[in-house]
């Protein structure tokens, strides 16, 4: 998950706001949430959302209207009809969907519970397997930073000291934030608590890097890295990381007391030889990471404020939601998407939506169809 400042927020069982999104999505009519949160491929989303929207139909009508090639309406079939989130009018033959069958798309409420459920188990299985990995290879990134001589660590009893201290260094950083945040999931109430920081710094310049884990299908910050990642923020993923971490600057580090209690605090260390090992840490870290894929990277030519708030529809949230989530106004929500509708000449919110799917799609594999055709696929 790319943010920094919310990987030092309280963790809890608030998940206020949850019931704000996935009831309105891109459509007027119907509720089309997205499955890629689950696993499902950006064409085979799509694919899924025209069969809701228009009902039976065959793979050349899809092809011809999301403008995606039939071998990849085919692929996204199958995969749909693995998930049991697609069905043809008859039996599959040799596991390939034909051309010449209707395909009609099962209820949102089933297929996403299915998944959900998959999902789910997955990601307990993991997060047991990853805290384990952790505490056996990181027991602590300072073994003991009250030994720092010359007042070089103090620390931050509890969360609350911790916010105050991490909202009054926010406020003067002006060159570089390094995080690394090992937490899968983040609640809407503990994103919106950071989010205000972390737009302050993007909005001054400050260069922000951030190393996180794959998140967990519990995770609620998904609008939020979208938000931030389309402001320039760099993230990167590993399957484990050595644990919280703050830099601010390369002056100023946090680092929690208790690794494993978030509710201990965390130690402020600005011993200069304690900083840059932590500096050096982050980077050789930085260095085995990779760009995990974002939920859906929007056409090339959007602005910011755009990217978000078209992202955010995709995902499910309301303009409700959305202006509440960005702090900003409906009324900014809908002269955004006018603006959109306008440039794509089309007339309502679901034939933006795959105006924007369709050009995604166009843009995001071309160097792959390319790679694909020369070897002959």
């Amino acid at each position: 998950m790319p943010t920094v400042y919310l990987a030092h927020v309280r963790s809890g069982t608030d998940r206020a706001g949850t019931g704000a999104r996935g009831e309105a999505g891109m459509l007027d009519t119907h509720v089309v949430p997205s499955l890629m949160k689950w696993g499902v491929s950006p064409h085979a989303d799509l694919v899924y959302r025209t069969l809701i929207a228009y009902g039976p139909w065959p793979v050349d009508s899809i092809s011809r209207s999301l403008e995606m090639r039939p071998r990849q309406v085919r692929a996204a079939l199958d995969e749909l009809a693995e998930l049991n989130a697609a069905v043809p009018d008859g039996p599959l033959s040799g596991g390939r969907a034909g051309d010449d069958r209707l395909w009609s798309s099962r209820p949102p409420a089933q297929v996403l519970s299915l998944l959900r459920d998959r999902h789910h188990r997955a990601a307990l299985a993991r997060e047991r397997l990853h805290h384990r990995l952790v505490r056996a290879s990181y027991p602590s990134l300072v073994p003991d930073p009250a030994r720092i001589l010359a007042g070089g660590a103090r620390p931050l009893e509890g969360v609350e000291q911790t916010m105050e201290r991490l909202a009054e260094v926010s406020a003067t950083e002006r060159h570089e934030n390094l995080g690394i945040n090992p937490e899968p999931a983040f609640s809407t109430a503990q994103v919106r608590a950071a989010a205000p920081m972390e737009r302050q710094s993007m909005a001054r310049g400050v260069v922000m890097r951030c190393l996180g884990v794959p998140a967990s299908a519990e995770d609620e910050s998904d609008w939020h890295d979208e938000e931030m990642r389309g402001h320039g923020l760099e993230y990167r993923e590993l399957s484990e990381v050595p644990g919280k971490l703050l830099i601010v600057d390369r002056a100023t580090a946090f680092v929690r007391i208790d690794p494993g209690n978030r509710a201990r605090g965390m130690w402020e260390i600005t011993a200069p030889d304690v900083v840059a090992d932590l500096v050096s840490l982050f980077f050789q870290q930085w260095a085995r990471a990779t760009e995990p894929a974002r939920f859906w990277t929007p056409p090339v030519g959007l602005t910011p404020r755009e990217n978000t708030v078209v992202v955010m529809l995709a995902m499910g949230y309301t303009d409700v939601a959305i202006a509440s989530n960005l702090d900003i106004s409906v009324r900014t929500i809908a002269y955004t998407l006018s603006g959109l509708m306008d440039r794509y000449a089309v007339t309502n919110r679901f034939q933006l939506g795959l105006r924007l799917g369709a050009e995604a799609a166009s843009q995001a594999p071309a160097g792959q169809t390319e790679a694909q055709e020369t070897n002959g696929e």
